[in-house]
């Protein structure tokens, strides 16, 4: 199966959005207004006051899929992600080399005129 790389918006200002088994949930006023799978969405960003439930928040941390909070007027206030993957020994490294100063070269100076061939 191919894994879309869905976002849900919600710009609604009153939505609160909840967890029911693997569904989002977006509820207005205590009342069901959609509900959509978990499983196609890569991420979710929320331009409403209400939130979101905390068991929204873990499942989205545990699937990889990235949470956002937004004002009405989009001013940005967090963001939740689950946890990354990598070797932490390779980054050390990587990150030693990048701080390290660049090997000093020798200015270029052309050969000796007898160490040339004559032609």
């Amino acid at each position: 199966m191919r894994h879309l790389l869905n976002t849900l918006f919600v710009t609604s200002e009153d939505i609160y959005l909840s967890l029911d088994g693997e569904n989002v949930v977006a509820s207005r006023e205590h009342q069901e207004a959609a509900r959509y799978p978990l499983h196609t969405l890569s991420g979710i960003i929320s331009f409403s006051y209400p939130g979101a439930s905390p068991a929204l928040m873990g499942a989205c941390a545990e699937h990889g899929i990235s949470l956002a909070f937004c004002t009405p007027r989009g001013r940005f206030l967090a963001r939740i992600a689950g946890s990354t993957s990598g070797n932490v020994l390779l980054r050390r490294v990587q990150y030693r080399t990048a701080d390290e100063p660049p090997p000093r070269r020798r200015p270029f100076s052309p050969p000796p005129a007898a160490a040339l061939p004559a032609v």
